[in-house]
């Protein structure tokens, strides 16, 4: 019988017959070699539950050293191991920006900015200081920028609190705004609307911050809270609606066709960017109101996160933690921690979902007499939710504009590791996709996927 390709990523083109590929909390792992499959498809981390901080919601995460710093509501709060300590006053709502020095934690909420010295948190109320919409720091300035396409930085290293008004810079390249900035390899990434800019430290005693003369990008970035870094990079949502990744002074693009047909539809083109780590794939998440995009960079591939009743993923921030990855809970006052180990986010069910490509043999009928699902059998729990998981399976023979009844079968109890999930007498179909489904807290490897094409 030959292997359908179960869940290669997300690709729901505009033309469904063209694809109508969808991975939700799920993402393709290669096999080793000599492998019974090319590939499988593994579950995304789950959330498990950590902390409870403050009030809620979460609205921004910095790790110093050891020691966690999260604004939860209106407070800021320091976590060192699993005591948390109240630091003060952080008022706004939404996400915020915190950089630090290693003492100081510099916090901007749209305009007003916080002061933690090490002591107190208090609100930076230098006459000179202009407001700022976002922080980034390096050898010592903290960075900052209004909102008005002008760069400042703190009037003496390592002093967050002195500030100069004459101390700041504008885009010299091309006029442009600048939205957000960002630090990488001692350099700092000045995205502005539709240029970027790259400036280095050069110990002018003027302004410390030079522009590097090859340091030019024609393309901004759309969201200042969507660029991140990882896998010794910054990715970033660019100004001409791609998804692109910084390869020197070269914006690499990485989105798809049908990523950016997606993008295009939302609302609003802000997002928060998001990395980290998981199974050693690292992983460029974008989320917006109306969802989030995943890019694995380790296979090059899109995924889709999204939580349960919602049509996005809630996680506000995702940080490195004491040898746990943590994440901040954008819809309440919990802290988690992302884990193979989980199959839940908060204790909330974590639906996980694949779509096959299309299967098709020019216009021709194809006869359907089986579909077999190999998965990671007998893992159930043993009571309880996941005590006889089950997987979905429906189909669509019109490119995914409508879908057959849901048929269930089980994953097999804990132990029934023989068991196979098998769908008969299915049909015949030009042009047929499939799509699995799982909801209960178990593990939800998929090995292989079988087809039986004769009549």
């Amino acid at each position: 019988m030959p292997q359908v390709p179960f869940g290669t990523q997300s690709y729901t083109h505009d033309s469904r017959p063209l694809s109508a590929q969808r991975m939700v909390n799920t993402y393709l792992e290669p096999a080793p070699p000599a492998a019974k499959t090319p590939a499988a498809v593994v579950p995304s981390f789950g959330i498990k539950d950590y902390l409870a901080i403050g009030t809620g919601p979460m609205r921004g995460g910095l790790r110093v050293n050891t020691l966690i710093y999260v604004v939860s509501g209106t407070k800021l709060y320091r976590i060192n191991g699993s005591t948390v300590t109240l630091l003060g006053n952080v008022p706004g709502t939404g996400p915020v920006f915190m950089d630090s020095d290693g003492s100081q934690v510099l916090i901007t909420v749209n305009g007003p900015s916080y002061l933690y010295d090490g002591a107190n948190v208090s609100t930076v109320a230098d006459v000179d200081f202009p407001g700022a919409e976002w922080t980034t720091f390096l050898d010592g300035y903290a960075i900052i920028g209004p909102g008005d396409g002008r760069v400042y930085v703190n009037h003496t290293p390592f002093d967050f609190s002195a500030w100069d008004a004459l101390d700041f810079a504008s885009a010299e390249a091309s006029p442009d705004d600048i939205v957000v900035g960002i630090t990488d390899h001692r350099e700092v990434f000045l995205f502005g609307r539709d240029s970027t800019e790259v400036w280095y430290d050069s110990g002018d005693v003027a302004f410390p911050l030079t522009r590097t003369a090859s340091g030019y990008m024609e393309i901004g970035c759309v969201s200042k809270y969507g660029p991140a870094k990882i896998d010794n990079s910054i990715f970033f949502p660019a100004s001409d609606g791609t998804i692109r990744r910084v390869n020197g002074y070269t914006p690499v693009r990485i989105s798809t066709t049908a990523i950016e047909q997606a993008i295009t539809k939302f609302a609003s083109q802000e997002c928060v960017g998001q990395t980290w780590i998981e199974n050693g794939h690292s992983m460029y998440g974008l989320t917006y109101d109306e969802g989030t995009f995943v890019y694995d960079i380790s296979t090059q591939l899109w995924h889709e996160r999204q939580s349960y009743l919602k049509t996005n993923w809630r996680a506000a921030f995702v940080i490195r933690g004491d040898n746990v990855t943590l994440v901040g809970d954008r819809l309440s006052n919990r802290l988690g921690i992302l884990t193979g180990d989980t199959f839940t986010e908060w204790d909330q069910p974590m639906v996980s979902s694949a779509t096959s490509p299309a299967i098709a043999q020019g216009n021709d009928p194809i006869a359907h007499s089986s579909l077999e699902l190999l998965f990671d059998n007998g893992v159930g729990t043993t009571t309880g939710q996941g005590s006889d998981p089950k997987v979905m399976l429906d189909w669509s023979d019109d490119g995914g504009r409508t879908w057959s009844n849901e048929i269930w079968r089980s994953l097999g109890k804990a132990g029934e590791f023989n068991r196979a999930a098998r769908w008969n007498r299915l049909g015949q179909s030009r042009d047929r996709v499939y799509r699995m489904k799982i909801s209960d807290p178990v593990r939800r490897t998929l090995i292989m996927a079988l087809l039986n094409d004769q009549a």
